[in-house]
C-alpha cells in the first residue's frame, strides 16, 4: 500500500509540475489626443500584451498600428495589434493579444494621423540552475526586479527532474508560480527551460520534489545599489570601501589594462577558491576598455578583501557596516 501511495504521490507531482500554464497576458493603455498619443515611446519585456486604445477628443475614429522599426508597409503590419474595432470619440477598443519578442519596434495612428513611436522590448534575463542527486548546485539567489527566464539542468540524476517555484513558506500546488514550470521534465544530461517569470521584490524558494531537494531561498530586491571598481595596469582605482550593509551589484572596468581582468571577493584574510563570494564573479572577462557586471551580491556586516588575480592586484579592502 505504501509504495502504491508514494507511485500516485509521483504521478501528481509531475502532472502539477508540468501541465501546460496559460501565459500571463499583459495591457497596456495607450491615449490618443488630436495628431498625438499621451505616452510618446514604450519600453516592455517580452511576453503577451493587449493594447488598450483609447480617443480622447479626436472628433473621429482612430486605430492603431505596430510594425518592426522602420517598416510601413501594410504587408509588415502586426496583425494582431489591430483593434477589434475603430475607436470612436472619447471610446476605446482593444486589439487582439501580441506576443512581442526582443527588438525594436513603432506604433501610430494613420487615421488621427500620428507620428511614429519607438517601442522597445527587452528579452528577459537567463539563469542556469543545475541539479544533481537530491540538490540544486546553487543553493541561494539574489536578483533584482525583473524578467526571468530558468534554464534548469540534469547533472546526474538518473531520472527526469522539474522546477517549483514559490513565495517563501508557500508549498501548496495553488501557490506554484506555474510560469516557473519547465516545459518538458529532464532527463539526465538534458536542461529544459521555463517559461519568463515576471518576478517582483520579495521573498520566495525553489526546489524539485521530483529529486527531491530542500528549499532554496531566492531574494529579489528593487534596492541593489551599483558599485563601480575601475583597473588600471597592476593595481584598483579605489584601494578601499567602506559600505552599508545590503545588496550590490558590482562594475567591473578595464582602464588600460592590455588583457581581461576579473573580479574576486572574499572575507577578510581568506584567499582560497572556495571562499570567493562566487555571486561576485563578473559575468564575463573584461577587455581592455570596457566593463562587466557582477551578479547580485549580499553583504552583510564584516571585513572583506578584492582583488583581480589576472591582473594582478593587491588586495584591497572593503568594510561593510
Amino acid at each position: 500500500m505504501k509504495n502504491i501511495l508514494i507511485t500516485a504521490l509521483s504521478a501528481i507531482l509531475i502532472l502539477l509540475s508540468f501541465s501546460s500554464a496559460s501565459a500571463q497576458v499583459h495591457n497596456v493603455k495607450l491615449e490618443q489626443t488630436p495628431g498625438a498619443f499621451v505616452i510618446q515611446d514604450l519600453t516592455l519585456a517580452e511576453g503577451d500584451y493587449q493594447f488598450e486604445i483609447a480617443n480622447v477628443g479626436v472628433d473621429h475614429e482612430v486605430g492603431f498600428v505596430l510594425v518592426p522599426k522602420g517598416k510601413y508597409e501594410a504587408t509588415d503590419h502586426i496583425k494582431a495589434a489591430y483593434v477589434k474595432a475603430p475607436a470612436g470619440t472619447n471610446k476605446s477598443s482593444m486589439t487582439n493579444i501580441v506576443s512581442l519578442k526582443a527588438g525594436d519596434y513603432e506604433y501610430f495612428c494613420p487615421l488621427n494621423p500620428t507620428r511614429k513611436y519607438a517601442l522597445t522590448v527587452n528579452a528577459p534575463e537567463s539563469i542556469k540552475l543545475t541539479q544533481v542527486p537530491g540538490k540544486f548546485t546553487t543553493n541561494a539567489l539574489t536578483v533584482k526586479e525583473g524578467q526571468y527566464q530558468f534554464e534548469i539542468a540534469n547533472d546526474g540524476v538518473d531520472h527526469e527532474v522539474g522546477f517549483v517555484l514559490v513565495p517563501k513558506g508557500k508549498y501548496e500546488p495553488a501557490n506554484h508560480i506555474k510560469t516557473a514550470y519547465v516545459s518538458a521534465p529532464v532527463p539526465n544530461g538534458k536542461s529544459s527551460l521555463t517559461s519568463v517569470v515576471n518576478l517582483q521584490a520579495g521573498d520566495y524558494e525553489y526546489f524539485c520534489p521530483l529529486n527531491p531537494t530542500e528549499k532554496y531561498p531566492l531574494t529579489v530586491s528593487n534596492q541593489i545599489k551599483s558599485i563601480k571598481l575601475t583597473q588600471l595596469p597592476g593595481k584598483f582605482e579605489t584601494t578601499s570601501l567602506t559600505l552599508k550593509a545590503g545588496q550590490y551589484q558590482f562594475e567591473i572596468a578595464n582602464d588600460g589594462v592590455d588583457h581581461e581582468v576579473g573580479f574576486v571577493l572574499v572575507p577578510k584574510g581568506k584567499y582560497e577558491p572556495a571562499n570567493h563570494i562566487k555571486a561576485a564573479y563578473v559575468k564575463a572577462p573584461v577587455a581592455n576598455g570596457t566593463s562587466s557586471l557582477t551578479n547580485v551580491v549580499s553583504l552583510t556586516k564584516g571585513e572583506y578583501e578584492y582583488f583581480c588575480p589576472l591582473n594582478p592586484t593587491a588586495k584591497n579592502s572593503l568594510t561593510i557596516e
